[in-house]
């Protein structure tokens, strides 16, 4: 089953998947996605290497299963505002500042992150991992997007899909700025240009 993390078979496969998942993220945040073996991962999180490999096929799998982690996570966390009656803009910032938190956390990951796209033009299994990547990460964007302005559609600027691909690809563009990064300086550049984003999607998403 080459596109997907093979589908646990219990409470148990499903914790197993996470604790990979999130041992992942530790290391190749720490160690950079070169640094962090296969076997050091497993080591992380408690596993043979073995039974990685019977969940991940390698490490651009993990790569990518390890991000889109990332999206579920913050979609929860903005799902929970919801439900406590939190809404509108200032909820939606703070989603979109957890997305662009954890991509800059893990900004050593930017230039592998690359490299796996380029590997997808010629590599099949990679290109189906990364095109249900993007489609479960902007099916939740538009998602989060319709719950934290449900209460002011009639306001929206653009559709929820229209709205939630921008975003997508604006952030997508900030990662390749993130991988050519080289010092502090450049760093900066980032971060302005995320707040430039951030700015932007406020004003435009509400009319």
């Amino acid at each position: 089953m080459p596109e997907e993390a093979r589908p646990a078979t219990s409470a148990r496969g499903a914790r197993t998947v996470t604790k990979i998942l999130d041992a992942a993220a530790r290391l190749f945040g720490r160690e950079g996605y070169r640094g962090a073996t296969m076997q050091s991962v497993a080591n992380a999180a408690g596993v043979s290497k073995g039974l990685l490999h019977y969940h991940f096929q390698s490490k651009e799998h993990l790569l990518i299963e390890a991000q889109r982690l990332t999206f579920r996570q913050v979609h929860a966390r903005i799902e929970e505002r919801v439900r406590r009656g939190e809404s509108g803009m200032p909820t939606a910032l703070d989603g979109l500042d957890a997305i662009w938190s954890t991509v800059r956390e893990m900004r050593t990951w930017a230039p592998f992150m690359i490299e796996t796209m380029s590997l997808a033009s010629s590599d099949e299994p990679i290109r189906l991992r990364l095109d249900a990547f993007y489609a479960e990460s902007e099916d939740l964007l538009v998602r989060a997007i319709e719950r934290v302005f449900a209460g002011e559609r009639q306001r929206m600027s653009m559709p929820p899909e229209r709205l939630a691909r921008l975003v997508r690809i604006t952030l997508n563009g900030l990662i390749f700025e993130l991988a050519y990064a080289r010092d502090d300086a450049d760093l900066k550049k980032v971060d302005a240009a995320y707040a430039d984003l951030r700015e932007s999607f406020a004003t435009i998403a509400l009319s």
